[in-house]
């Protein structure tokens, strides 16, 4: 029985999962670019270095509502021996200050203020009394710099702010926008037609009838689409040659990736990829060496990529976040896999069905108060209630016939990815 399983397993001529991978994004190709206005770029990819036109701040600027004063002229202030400066006028956000200040003086500033001309800090208020119009009492010091913020501290012009094909996330944007920047040019996003394939498959909303199931799948990678702010549609086909190919056909024209539901594994019911051979497409691989989704087909149909997903829902969402949603994010400008990856120590063994064989499996990851991860597979017997609770997937690569309890190793997590904000 054993020999039996390694035929079935090893001379089948699937492609093993790392090379399904390599395929899959050596094939796809970015779409173009697009110039945009900032506030349309939130969580695009740059296709060029993003650079500062202007400094920020354009000059030197209070971080406090107080007074600017020379360093020298507070050095010895406290609050039993307060020092008493002549104020000379008066400085707010946006306006600047002409006149020139003279030794022993102060000038009145808001926060955001330019600091007038031979004053080098600020004194905060609260450490300051103004006696009169033209007198303030200070208690406090302040050393040179003391509540100031230096031109171009924030950013210089010409600094990059983001180099190419880093995803724009909101304070990134507000960053540029501080810098003189109002548009980036960025990857165009594209744009992908679902369609479940099979007469048992209805779209969430409409009359079910006996025997017929809601399509889980579409709605499941719908929003994972969504998430990642990927345009798509969803359609059924029903089990029928000439439906399919109208539906294929129909939608060609306004999308750049089709992805289909069903329909895939290759029984006289299997009717996706022969539509596609006769439509003249390029098929790159059927099959993958990968448990669950190993029915998953890859080609490209007039220069669009395809991805003919296996109707089981572990079978299809496994193939869709392993093969599809990598592609669809490449294609728009980001070369990273959308969900992260960290080490977690595994709390009980796992045992591949097979060496030659990659293995995912549903898992919950839990975070303790020091910021170390633990990583538990996911037992249940529901395939639906595992995708919809699982957190995380263990991997079980090519080549491993067991991973041990108590090691650390690396675990997807089930959230798309986002870029972290630098500090």
């Amino acid at each position: 029985m054993k020999k039996r399983f390694e035929e079935i397993d090893e001379g089948t001529g699937y492609v093993g999962y790392k090379e399904a991978f390599r395929l899959v994004v050596s094939n796809v190709k970015t779409l173009g670019i697009e110039e945009l206005p900032l506030g349309m770029c939130a969580c695009r990819n740059l296709s060029e270095n993003l650079v500062a036109r202007v400094s920020y701040p354009s000059s030197d600027v209070s971080l406090k509502d107080g007074y600017a004063v020379k360093s020298g002229s507070v050095a010895a202030a406290s609050y039993r021996r307060p020092v008493f400066l002549r104020v000379t006028g008066s400085v707010f956000a946006g306006s600047g200050f002409g006149k020139k200040v003279s030794q022993g003086s102060a000038v009145k500033i808001c926060s955001g203020g330019s600091i007038p001309q031979g004053l080098d800090a600020v004194v905060s208020g609260e450490f300051c009394e103004e006696l009169s119009p033209g007198e303030v009492r200070i208690r406090a010091d302040a050393e040179r710099g003391r509540n100031v913020l230096r031109k171009g501290e924030e950013v210089k012009a010409g600094a990059i702010i983001a180099k190419k094909g880093d995803m724009l996330l909101p304070g990134r944007l507000g960053l540029a926008a501080a810098a003189g920047i109002s548009h980036a040019r960025v990857y165009r996003r594209p744009r992908v037609a679902l369609l479940g394939v099979g007469d048992e498959v209805v779209i969430p909303g409409q009359p079910l009838r006996s025997g017929q199931l809601y399509s889980s799948n579409l709605v499941t990678m719908g929003a994972w689409l969504t998430s990642l702010n990927l345009p798509h549609t969803l359609a059924v086909a029903k089990d029928d040659k000439k439906a399919i190919e109208k539906k294929l056909l129909k939608s060609l024209p306004a999308v750049d990736v089709i992805m289909t539901s069903g329909g895939a594994w290759g029984s006289e019911r299997d009717l996706v990829v022969g539509v596609f051979d006769q439509l003249g497409w390029k098929k790159i691989f059927h099959h993958v060496r990968m448990g669950p989704g190993k029915g998953v087909v890859f080609g490209i149909w007039e220069g669009k990529p395809v991805f003919c997903l296996p109707g089981g829902p572990a079978s299809n969402e496994m193939a869709f976040l392993q093969f599809a949603l990598p592609g669809i994010s490449r294609m728009a400008g980001e070369k990273r896999h959308p969900l992260e990856s960290v080490p977690a120590t595994l709390t009980e063994a796992l045992v591949s069905r097979h060496r030659a064989w990659t293995e995912f499996k549903d898992a919950l990851l839990l975070r303790d108060s020091e910021g170390n991860y633990t990583v538990t597979p996911y037992k249940n017997g529901s395939r639906l209630q595992s995708i919809a609770r699982a957190n995380a997937l263990i991997c079980i690569p090519e080549g491993r016939v067991s991973l041990k309890a108590g090691h650390v190793i690396p675990v997807q997590v089930l959230t798309p990815f986002q870029s972290k904000e630098e500090t």
